[in-house]
């Protein structure tokens, strides 16, 4: 009996060191994606009525918060880094387990690369923070088929990751993630005050291609969701120093399929957006230019849909938190 005890306890120990040990080694940039889903989470049920989804592009291209000074639209991002266009169905389906929001803002840069057939990465680990559903299960099916590793990758990441013990630096030990972006501040977008200038190219001049059949599947599954929940969707493009190769296709999609697309290469004039001061990078806006493109949705978005004006709200969660 001693024997067996002491092999169990063993056994605890070594699972107990293996689950630290991939702790360890994770990709830290993945850190911030993790928080923002956690905080998403603290939200009261039903407290949003505009929620925003997508890749950087629209975790650090949205600032909510300016839809709300304007018109009083509470609004949330709920994006984060690399979103392909299937990670971003599961975070509409995760959303509506606590959220009934009135509104999804989809943006598509990735609109035609979903994550399938890989092996495990920081955009698939970070959806470790998603609770387990049916779409998540869908989603982990997409992604990894039936590799049986790359499942053990997922709920063992030391497997993954074990060439990042070469690359540890003081983040890796860090307990917690209280020493991160405050997303309740900014309603889950990611601000920035960093200034590049980008080069933009004439939208006119960008060659147009058809959405694959895989990304068609997908975004039905975002409408049909969203028609399910009484959701009105609202795809939109963010402005890059890069070629956008679907916004003919998307906006096809969109008019046959009840829905708006806004292409923001085709505004960039009209918003005053500045690509000497208004990109952190050459892939995303910076806070004034996130400001400028969420001042146009506001108004966009006071103008053809009915919701409420949150400021008239006694002590809301865009006044006093959350």
């Amino acid at each position: 009996m001693k024997k067996i005890l002491m092999s169990f306890i063993c056994l605890i120990l070594t699972f107990s060191m293996i689950l630290y040990l991939g702790k360890l080694v994770r990709p830290t940039d993945t850190d911030d994606d993790f928080l923002a889903i956690r905080t998403f989470h603290e939200l009261p049920e039903d407290s949003v009525d505009v929620i925003v989804y997508g890749s950087s592009h629209a975790w650090k291209g949205m600032n909510v918060k300016k839809m709300y000074e304007d018109y009083g639209i509470g609004a949330y991002n709920y994006a984060t880094n690399w979103q392909k266009i299937n990670t971003s169905a599961l975070f509409l389906h995760d959303s509506l387990r606590t959220q009934s929001p009135k509104i999804a803002l989809i943006e598509t840069v990735f609109v035609d690369d979903p994550k399938m057939d890989s092996d495990l990465d920081g955009e698939i680990y970070y959806t470790k923070a998603i609770s387990y559903s049916s779409a998540k299960s869908a989603y982990l099916k997409q992604c990894f088929g039936n590799h049986l590793g790359r499942y053990v990758s997922y709920y063992l990441p030391l497997v993954a990751f074990h060439e990042n013990r070469e690359n540890l630096t003081e983040y890796s030990f860090r307990e917690g993630l209280q020493w991160y972006f405050d997303f309740k501040s900014t309603m889950g977008y990611r601000s920035s005050d960093i200034i590049n200038p980008v080069v933009l190219t004439d939208w006119t001049s960008f060659e147009q291609k058809p959405l694959s059949e895989e990304a068609l599947n997908i975004l039905k599954d975002i409408v049909k969701t969203c028609r399910e929940s009484g959701t009105d969707v609202v795809f939109y493009t963010a402005p890059y120093e890069g070629e956008y190769c679907y916004s003919d296709a998307m906006a096809q999609y969109a008019s046959e399929n009840g829905c708006t697309y806004i292409d923001f290469f085709k505004l960039v004039d009209e918003l005053g957006i500045d690509p000497d001061s208004d990109f952190q990078d050459a892939g995303h806006l910076n806070t004034s230019g996130s400001t400028k493109l969420a001042a146009y949705m506001g108004t966009y978005l006071h103008e053809h849909f009915e919701l409420p004006d949150r400021r008239l709200q006694e002590d809301n969660i865009w006044e006093v938190g959350f």
